[in-house]
């Protein structure tokens, strides 16, 4: 019995482990939407084929959090303090929104105050072979206050031994968040939907005309392609009011859930004889046992990372809009 439940134990490990990897895929769609009016195009993606992509221009001044980090936070000090990372062993525990902020490929983060008076962070990532900017909103004042605090009393706070208070110990008006007249201003990209493989879908002109076809994963010169019977036509950016999407969506998404769920089974099947074996159990219960479970994640997993990657029978229309409306538009 006690060899039982060691081995139970040790398979349970690995699979909190792949609930892990599951979290981590209902996190990537909690990125925080741009505020204010955008304007939706088209461009060129990072590495072939390109996207739906919306841009604004963002301005404002510096704001220096604080001179143990100096006017921005770079990749070393964003690893020092557990910055941008996501929920980490450090962050998990304090009540702080900004510090379970992933970004992935980060290279730096500027604070900033923006012309609107809200405030914010200027953060730079790379994707692929470019850099690109993205905004990250910061409540409040109070609230940049308190990250200072936790930089200037990190290694205090990590071993439990200061505790950051709802309303900063610092106060305002000290000299540090350090508010300067130094201008700020950048493009904001956010890829919306990326075109890299053919899918079935509807171009509609700004004449008011459409073309229902494949779309092709190429752009050039300022124009997209798009077959329709049997023919291949070349579409200015420029003359589209609106693209939407019809793919099957549950079909995609199936076809990955049942990929993902095999591979979990057999990763749970050698998990539970390797547990059995060290714990000198029953191996054929624990792997039956471990397979189920992972197979079950895989499965989920897989469901949620196919849904997320066709993004189906979605509307986007072009041009200026306004972030209080849908993301997603209606046709």
């Amino acid at each position: 019995m006690f060899n039982r439940v060691v081995a139970m134990v040790t398979a349970v490990s690995f699979t909190i482990c792949n609930l892990g990897m599951l979290s981590s895929v209902w996190a990537e769609d909690k990125e925080e939407e741009a505020e204010g009016q955008f304007t939706r195009t088209i461009l060129p993606a990072e590495k072939d084929g390109w996207s739906v992509v919306d841009q604004r221009s963002v301005e404002g001044t510096q704001i220096i959090l604080s001179p143990a980090v100096g006017s921005e936070i770079d990749l070393e000090e964003s690893n020092r303090y557990a910055l941008f990372q996501g929920g980490t062993s450090y962050t998990s525990k304090i009540d702080m929104p900004l510090l379970r902020v992933g970004v992935s490929g980060f290279q730096s983060a500027v604070f900033m105050k923006q012309d609107s008076g809200r405030l914010a962070i200027k953060v730079q990532y790379r994707s692929g072979p470019r850099i690109e900017t993205r905004l990250i909103r910061i409540k409040d004042d109070n609230e940049l206050r308190r990250l200072r605090e936790y930089v200037e009393h990190f290694s205090s706070v990590i071993k439990g031994e200061y505790t950051l208070a709802d309303s900063s110990a610092i106060l305002a008006g000290s000299d540090y968040p350090k508010y300067t007249d130094k201008s700020i201003s950048f493009e904001e990209r956010r890829p919306r939907f990326p075109v890299r493989t053919r899918l079935p879908g509807q171009i509609t002109l700004k004449d008011g005309s459409k073309i229902k076809g494949e779309l092709v994963p190429v752009y050039e010169d300022g124009k997209i392609l798009i077959e329709s019977d049997l023919s291949i036509q070349k579409v200015a950016v420029a003359d589209i009011a609106q693209v939407r999407f019809l793919g099957e969506r549950g079909s995609n998404a199936f076809g990955q859930a049942i990929v993902q769920g095999v591979a979990g089974a057999a990763m749970g099947a050698l998990t539970g004889a390797f547990a059995a074996w060290q714990a000198n159990a029953n191996v054929k219960e624990t792997t039956v046992w471990a397979a189920a479970i992972f197979g079950i994640f895989g499965f989920v997993t897989g469901l949620i990372r196919g849904a997320k990657a066709t993004q189906s029978g979605e509307t986007y229309n072009m041009g200026p809009v306004d972030k209080k409306e849908n993301r997603r538009d209606q046709p």
